[in-house]
């Protein structure tokens, strides 16, 4: 039990068993009867262990799981949603079933270190940061994140809407999140042309500092929100037009719709 967690920890930190023999003052016979399981190691060498490996003591005995929280299940849902993927996705790529993936997003049970490891990989995000052990940038979520190179999947991500299909409310009734692709350079440099946006509209008004697609009267613009008590500011990413007062206490224009934008990327070729 020690040895294949030793192993599986040395693996994960990326160091080699000769750094470990050096750091503790083992032999490589005695390291590799530890990992073998041939032999346990005593407490004060299972300790000098720890402690150059950077865990705990108790990891040993309890291993590294993870209790699941409703933040953990709701980032990793963000996160996903962000890539464009979907459950089924995330279960194909991973070899977990769906149920699982249903459980851990609405923050059930708990899961091993390697497991959010293995998902971190194929939303191309940390694995800390998914589990929220390390202080993340709240704002680089909600940001527009520009010229990411993403690895979609599947491999050319469906995009059979475009900029004109929001500005004509074509898009009006989807009720998730989808890929747009950009065919002109009207937002440039903020946003080029053949790259892809995912965007999803929102009902009500869009969070401070939120970058948006506007859209009324056939028009589209890229927007950034900014919130103040009584009023939302839509001022212009690119270089045309006015800004624009929206009052919380009143409804938005007919007509008028909000698109928040998750991603900017490249397309794949």
């Amino acid at each position: 039990m020690i040895g294949e967690k030793l192993r599986r920890l040395i693996k994960r930190k990326g160091i080699k068993q000769v750094e470990v023999c050096r750091a503790v003052g083992l032999s490589p016979s005695r390291l590799s009867n530890y990992l073998s399981g041939s032999r346990e190691p005593d407490l004060e060498t299972l300790s000098k262990i720890a402690r150059f490996l950077e865990v705990k003591l108790d990891y040993f005995a309890f291993g590294d799981s993870i209790k699941n929280t409703k933040e953990i299940g709701e980032r990793i849902k963000k996160i996903r949603e962000m890539r464009g993927l979907t459950k089924k996705d995330l279960s194909d790529s991973t070899g977990y079933d769906l149920t699982f993936f249903a459980a851990l997003e609405l923050g059930h049970g708990e899961f091993e270190r390697e497991t959010i490891e293995t998902i971190a990989q194929i939303l191309k995000y940390g694995a800390d940061e998914l589990i929220g052990s390390c202080e993340q940038n709240t704002e680089a979520l909600s940001a527009v994140m520009e010229n990411e190179v993403v690895d979609y999947f599947p491999a050319s991500p469906e995009t059979q809407y475009h900029l004109d299909d929001i500005a004509s409310a074509r898009t009006e009734a989807l009720k998730t999140p989808f890929w747009t692709v950009v065919t002109d350079g009207r937002f440039a440099p903020k946003i080029n042309e053949n790259e892809l946006v995912f965007v999803e509209k929102i009902t009500g008004f869009p969070a401070d500092r939120e970058s948006v697609f506007f859209a009324s009267e056939g028009t589209l613009r890229l927007m950034r929100c900014f919130e103040y008590p009584d009023s939302v500011l839509l001022a212009p990413e690119s270089k045309a037009g006015e800004p624009i007062s929206l009052n919380k206490n009143e409804e938005m224009k007919p007509g008028s719709r909000c698109y928040k934008i998750h991603w900017i990327a490249k397309k794949p070729d």
